[in-house]
């Protein structure tokens, strides 16, 4: 519920609301009014709207330009149509609370796409019987710190997917003299910064892993030789693929974990709708 003001014979919504205590003006973090024996909340609501593609998002920096000084409020956000939130890398979210207190409640109706980074593939195993390397964990596309009511019909939510690990090394034990070759790399995971494919020893049969786009992994480096392939990348929300043992070789090195939807952080969701796939791609915990 929010509140009003009626100025210049014009009814506006309040953003914010200050009371002067102890000489200095405070924000009002709540407002309650006794209506008919009942105490009700009027606090005024902060109303956001995202139009514009953003990259790590955050909330309580844009929500305090609007008027929010902390602790219990109302916030209402709306995303765009055909905007996408991204974030630079999988360490972090593409749509992050931030600050926004415990004690507030937040509102979302999503229309674009809200996508965390995808994991980067693991690098072949060496030669001479390396193993392969893991393949990075994708990043969160949001994470919250109070209440939220998401309303995602006609939007997205995606984690971003895991990297492939690399192929291990391998030979073939000839007791003539072994032939050795290296592994081959994973494949990137989705993402809307999608993940890099790992490398390969360059020089044999054995190819680098694919790119991840935004709503797939990238293959796996092919098998070469003795050397194994590499994992493909996740799909958005998806684990990356582990990567092949080489023959009497090197151990393929493990998918990257997937990033989450949204990280809940001990916090509570209410989906109004959209929450199942394809709206919602990744954990939601």
């Amino acid at each position: 519920m929010g509140s009003y003001i009626k100025s210049g014979g014009v009814w506006r919504t309040v953003t914010a609301l200050y009371v002067k205590a102890g000489g200095v003006w405070r924000n009002a973090t709540g407002v309650f009014v006794k209506s008919g024996g009942t105490w009700r909340d009027v606090s005024p609501a902060i109303n956001i709207t995202i139009s514009t593609n953003q990259t790590n998002y955050n909330l309580y920096t844009a929500a305090v330009a609007a008027g929010y000084g902390g602790g219990a409020a109302t916030i209402n956000v709306t995303v765009n149509s055909g905007v996408v939130i991204n974030s630079s890398s999988t360490g972090s979210p593409a749509f992050t609370f931030g600050s926004i207190a415990s004690s507030a409640t937040v509102s979302i109706t999503n229309n674009g796409t809200i996508q965390g980074a995808g994991g980067n593939g693991g690098a072949g195993g060496p030669n001479n019987n390396g193993s392969g390397s893991a393949g990075a964990a994708g990043g969160n596309a949001m994470n919250i710190t109070c209440p939220t009511t998401i309303t995602n019909a006609s939007g997205y939510i995606w984690g971003g997917g895991g990297g492939g690990g690399g192929g291990g090394a391998g030979n073939d034990n000839d007791p003539k003299g072994p032939s050795h070759d290296p592994g081959s790399g994973g494949g990137g995971g989705a993402g809307s910064v999608a993940g890099s494919g790992g490398n390969s020893v360059s020089g044999y049969f054995n190819t680098d892993g694919v790119a991840g786009t935004s709503s797939a992994g990238g293959a796996g480096g092919i098998a070469g030789g003795n050397g194994a392939a590499g994992g493909s990348g996740g799909n958005p929300g998806a684990p990356g693929n582990n990567g092949n043992n080489g023959p009497n070789g090197g151990a393929g090195g493990a998918g990257g974990a997937a990033g989450k939807a949204i990280d809940l952080s001990g916090n509570a969701v209410t989906w109004v709708s959209g929450s199942g796939d394809p709206n919602v791609k990744g954990a939601v915990s």
